[in-house]
Formats: C-alpha cells, sequence, structure tokens
C-alpha cells in the first residue's frame, strides 16, 4: 500500500538527519554546554522570533496536524473556538503572570511554589503530577507520526515508534536546550509549508474554493456557534471557549514555556515572543481547521468516504489517506508533507523531554543529593531524557488501543493531573490567603475527581454516544455496495469489501434512555475535565485554607488583580471581597521594577527561600 516514491523518502531522511545536524553543531560549540543551567534554559539572552516559533511548535504538534482535522472531518469547524478562547486568556496572562515567571531565580516553574507556600512537599508533588502529564503528552505525540507512517509506507506502527523516539533522545541529549530551539525554527517552517500544499492542492481537487465551502456549509461542517448549555454535549461554544481558556493557562504554567520565557534578555523580549507565538498558533491552527474542511469537502465531491469504506482503521488516518489521494501524482509534495508532519512531532518530543529534565533534575534530584559537579549533573539530566522517552513509548503503545481524534484522547487522559497542576499554580498567584494545607488538599481533590470522571468516559459503556455529522457520499465508494430491497432485506445493509461479501444485519436501533446514574456524570464534556479540576482546586484549596493560621505573604509571589481592577471595581466591594496587601502596581505614577518586590526572591540561591517582607495578609 505503499506510494513513497524516491523523492519522497529523500526529503524526509534529508529532514531527520538536519534535525540530527542542528542537535551535533550545538554539542560541538565549545560553551554551550559547562553548566545544568545552559544545557536546560540556554544562556538566556535569545532573540524572541526565534523562541516564538519554538514555543508555538512546543504545543503545534503532529495532533494538530491530524487529530484537529480529523476532529472536524467527523464533528466540524467548532473545535477552532477553543483556540480563540486560548488566545484571549494568553494575552490575559502575558500580561498578569508573565513578568513574575520571568523574575523567578530558578530553572523550574515549581520551585515557585515552594517559595510561594513555604511546602518542599507541595512542590514535589506539583512536579510529579506535571511530570506524568508530560509524559501523557508525550506518548499521544509520538503515536501521531507513528500512524501516519504506517499508513504511507507500511512501515509497522510498533517500529516507527521506537525508531522515532531514539531520534529525538539523540539530539536533545547531544545539543541542549539551545538544539531544541533553534530544531524548532526549522520545523516549523516546514510545518507551514505542509499544510499549505494541503490546503491548496485539496481545494483544487474538490473543484475550487466556492464549490468546497458551499459542500462544508451545507454538510454542516461550518458549525462555529452552538450555545446549547448542556454540559453532557461533546462540545458547545460554552466549552470550547471556557475550555480553551484554561487550556491557555495550562500552557502558560507549564514547564516548555517556562523555559522559553527563561530564554529571552527581559520582560519586554519575553512578552514580545510570547505575543507572536500565541498570533501564530492561532494562525497555524486555523490552518488545521481548514485542511479538514477541505478533507471533508474533496471526498464528498469524489463521493467516497474513507471511514465507510473501511479504508482507514483509525480517524486519525484521515489526514495521511488524503495525502496518499491528492499527492499520489506529484512528485516530493508527498514527502514534504511527511516532512512537516514529523516536524512537528519531533519539536514537541524535544521540547518536552528538555522540560522533564529540568523537572527531574532540579526539583527531584539536586535538593536531595551532595553538591556534584556540572558534568555529572548534565549526564544526570540527559539520563533522564531517556528515562521519560521509555516512559512515553510505553504511553504511546497504550494509546493504540483508543479510539477517537487523537485531540480528544489528549483531553481525556490529561486533564486529572493538569487541571491539579494549573489549580494550584492560580490558587498562589490569586488567592493570598490560601496556604500549603489547601493546596495539597484541593489539589488531591482535583486529581481525584477529575481521575474518576476520565477513567468511568473511557471504560463506562453507559455514558453518552455522540452522533457524528452526515459523512461525505459514498456513492463512488468502490468496495461498498448498497442493496434496499425491501420485500428480502428489509432493515439489512450487504456490503462488498475488498471482494468478500458479508451480510450484516443492522436492525432499527431501539428508543433507550439517555445516560443513567453515574453515567450522566461521566458523559460530562471532555473539554469540562480541565475547568472542574481548576474549580475544585481553587474551592478546596480556599476553604481548607482557613484551618490553618494564616502566613505572611510576599506580595512579589502574587499577581497583582488589584491593581488591574481597581480602576473599574468600586473601592467598597474591593475593600469587601479582596485583601490588604500593597503591589506595585499598573496605577503608579512610576512603574515599580517587580524585580525590587522580589528581590530576595531573585538574589537568593537556586535552592533558598525569600525573605518575607512582614507584609500582613487580609
Amino acid at each position: 500500500m505503499a506510494f513513497l516514491k524516491v523523492e519522497d523518502y529523500v526529503i524526509f531522511v534529508l529532514t531527520l538527519i538536519f534535525c540530527l545536524g542542528i542537535g551535533l553543531y550545538n554539542s560541538l560549540r565549545g560553551n554551550t554546554q559547562k553548566t545544568t543551567r545552559q544545557f536546560l534554559i540556554g544562556n538566556e539572552n535569545m532573540g524572541a522570533i526565534p523562541v516564538a516559533l519554538s514555543l508555538m511548535v512546543s504545543y503545534e504538534s503532529g495532533i494538530m496536524m491530524l487529530g484537529v482535522p480529523a476532529e472536524v472531518y467527523l464533528f466540524g469547524m467548532q473545535w477552532y473556538m477553543s483556540i480563540i478562547g486560548n488566545f484571549v486568556v494568553n494575552i490575559m496572562t502575558m500580561v498578569l503572570i508573565l513578568p513574575l515567571q520571568w523574575h523567578l531565580s530558578s530553572t523550574s516553574m515549581y520551585k515557585y511554589l515552594e517559595l510561594r507556600f513555604k511546602s518542599h512537599g507541595l512542590r514535589l508533588f506539583a512536579t510529579t503530577l506535571s511530570l506524568i502529564s508530560l509524559t501523557n503528552y508525550l506518548g499521544n505525540v509520538i503515536f501521531v507520526p507513528a500512524i501516519t507512517l504506517e499508513m504511507v509506507t507500511d512501515i509497522p506502527m510498533e517500529v516507527s515508534i521506537v525508531s522515532l523516539t531514539v531520534i529525538v533522545l539523540v539530539y536533545t541529549i547531544i545539543g541542549g536546550f539551545k538544539a531544541v530551539i533553534w530544531t524548532d525554527v526549522f520545523q516549523a517552517i516546514l510545518i507551514f509549508v505542509g499544510l499549505f500544499s494541503v490546503i491548496i492542492k485539496g481545494t483544487i481537487e474538490a473543484g475550487g474554493i466556492t464549490n468546497s465551502w458551499s459542500r462544508i456549509i451545507e454538510k454542516g461542517r461550518f458549525n462555529m456557534l452552538d450555545f446549547d448549555p448542556d454540559p453532557t454535549l461533546r462540545q458547545s461554544f460554552w466549552s470550547l471557549f471556557i475550555g480553551g481558556m484554561l487550556s491557555g493557562i495550562r500552557l502558560q504554567v507549564a514547564q516548555p514555556t517556562y523555559q522559553r520565557i527563561k530564554a529571552t534578555p527581559s520582560v519586554p523580549v519575553a512578552k514580545r515572543m510570547f505575543f507572536i507565538a500565541a498570533a501564530l498558533s492561532l494562525f497555524i491552527s486555523g490552518l488545521a481547521v481548514i485542511s479538514g474542511a477541505i478533507m471533508f469537502a474533496y471526498y464528498d465531491v469524489i463521493g467516497c468516504d474513507p471511514l465507510s469504506a473501511k479504508q482507514v482503521r483509525n480517524p486519525n488516518q484521515l489526514m495521511a489517506k488524503l495525502v496518499r489521494d491528492i499527492f499520489a501524482d506529484t512528485p516530493c509534495l508527498p514527502g514534504i508533507f511527511l516532512a512537516a508532519l514529523f516536524s512537528a512531532s519531533l519539536s514537541t518530543m524535544s521540547s518536552l523531554l528538555s522540560g522533564m529534565a529540568a523537572l527531574f533534575w532540579e526539583d527531584i534530584v539536586k535538593p536531595h543529593c551532595k553538591p556534584m559537579s556540572d558534568k555529572k549533573a548534565i549526564r544526570i539530566a540527559q539520563l533522564s531524557v531517556v528515562l521519560f522517552g521509555g516512559l512515553a513509548v510505553f504511553v504511546a503503545f497504550v494509546i493504540t488501543g483508543m479510539e477517537g481524534p487523537v485531540s480528544q484522547i489528549l483531553d481525556i487522559t490529561g486533564a486529572c493531573t493538569g487541571g491539579a497542576t494549573v489549580g494550584i499554580m492560580m490558587l498562589g498567584w490569586l488567592v493570598p490567603t490560601a496556604n500549603s494545607l489547601g493546596a495539597i488538599l484541593g489539589g488531591c481533590a482535583a486529581f481525584v475527581f477529575v481521575g474518576w470522571v476520565s477513567l468511568g468516559k473511557i471504560l463506562s459503556p453507559g455514558i453518552r454516544k455522540y452522533d457524528k455529522l452526515e459523512p461525505p457520499s459514498t456513492i463512488n465508494c468502490p468496495n461498498i455496495i448498497l442493496f434496499t430491497d425491501t420485500a428480502a432485506y428489509l432493515n439489512t445493509t450487504d456490503v462488498v469489501l475488498n471482494g468478500t461479501y458479508s451480510s450484516m444485519s443492522t436492525p432499527s436501533p431501539p428508543l433507550t434512555p439517555g445516560p443513567q446514574g453515574l453515567d450522566v456524570l461521566y458523559s460530562l464534556s471532555y473539554k469540562w475535565l480541565l475547568p472542574v479540576g481548576l474549580v475544585l482546586v481553587l474551592a478546596v484549596g480556599s476553604l481548607t485554607s482557613r484551618f490553618r493560621a494564616r502566613e505572611p505573604v510576599d506580595p512579589g509571589l502574587v499577581v497583582p488583580l488589584h491593581d488591574y481592577l481597581r480602576s473599574c471595581i468600586p473601592k467598597s466591594i474591593l475593600r469587601k471581597f479582596g485583601c490588604d496587601l500593597k503591589y506595585p502596581g499598573i496605577n503608579e505614577e512610576k512603574e515599580v521594577d517587580l524585580a525590587e518586590s522580589i528581590g530576595p526572591l531573585v538574589s537568593s540561591p537556586d535552592n533558598g527561600s525569600p525573605a518575607t517582607n512582614g507584609t500582613n495578609p487580609c
């Protein structure tokens, strides 16, 4: 079934060689990996554009290039509302949270929790949740290119999973963080080229822009605004937009994002980098959505749905099937798309592995070991890359047995850890009265409850079934013949698959009640899982914090919401629901550098704690 030509393999292999070459080049430079800090976050003096491109492709992986088009093909374009929500919250966190992150002196994002809550146990708890979440994400990312390579080359998925992991391990280990950044820049260019190629060629094959979009609208794929408030709907405007906003916060507090913020030389450069990355993510996700819509229009025009014809066994293979069909007689373009897909996945894999190595060294090994040489420390960080790569391979094999677009699989499997981690960070930033007891109890409550619901969504047979939209026409599928003789074959569909005749009885489905009992809870939309976890942490954490005496809070470790709200909310309301902490803020005539307010944090050694300034909390 393989269709790639020699030139396609050449392009694909050259892409992999170039990625390895970047890693080798950075490893041979004399001053790139003298310290663990250089290995994990570079020289902290990188420009906004390359770091922005790296941040964009760190999360716009092969999941975006395969899972999103499959999502649009089956359920319509409404998924894009989550990306709009993501962009909105990115602008907010860029103003509120990014300056605080940049001024932290630690290589690990979760050192903040020890400084804020004065609890090393809470830091370890959040780090463990984050490592589990990143390992799950990495496993999903590895699965995506492997399933595509199986579709277009007949290489077994298991072989691809192991081989690709080895490649990304090599250039991440030998090149360090700078190799990851510059490889991401190269891979970002390939991703744009690959998506534009599919959209342009697919539109031409589908009969042009007008014909394509008339079919997309006619078959209900342009369903951006569904305001139904039912939380058990698979997707609606509310679950997508709000869920997208909170997913944006999740990315803000993730270790790979933090490393890129720390790689810039100043707060203005970091903000510029973050805005460029957010805008590029909005744009490239839109391209993925459009490619899914064009894919639907193309198969509707030719009159053969690959899923109905059993030409693919998994929705995540639809994009690979489209590439086979529209580029069959076009030299080089199949290889370019395959290189783009693998670039998207490799960039994300390397970013996640680099972030996980930073967390493992900074939060788990360093605080509990005697001081050691930088050379030995770098070796430990490199070995951790291999460890997490192996764990991700195991996750990838587990995912191969799950159904649905990979973007949905990721949301379900990662919600329990993601919601708890994001909630703990937001509790520290936004609730000055919160303490370590509330943070731990809130995080545990979110992890257990959302994990329970997620497991129920995967295992329970009684959850709400989600109807897909009307599929493309199957009138021209060569492998499907429909018989509708009502006298002899009432309620029966006879199918010829691959030349073999079989009869499949399809009686009219009986009227069954909706989900009952716990299945109602398990039917909660996958997009509400992370918001539920976040709300649980904030609610439980705020309430249980009252059982312990309040402690002074360094104002440099909380987000100064008062300063941003004071101009539009009456002081009486702020006095009633807020607290009396004073923050250097946006309303002062002369802006105070945040570094001054957290001077002890910046100047303290990496394993130290900032001195509190004695300010009374609420």
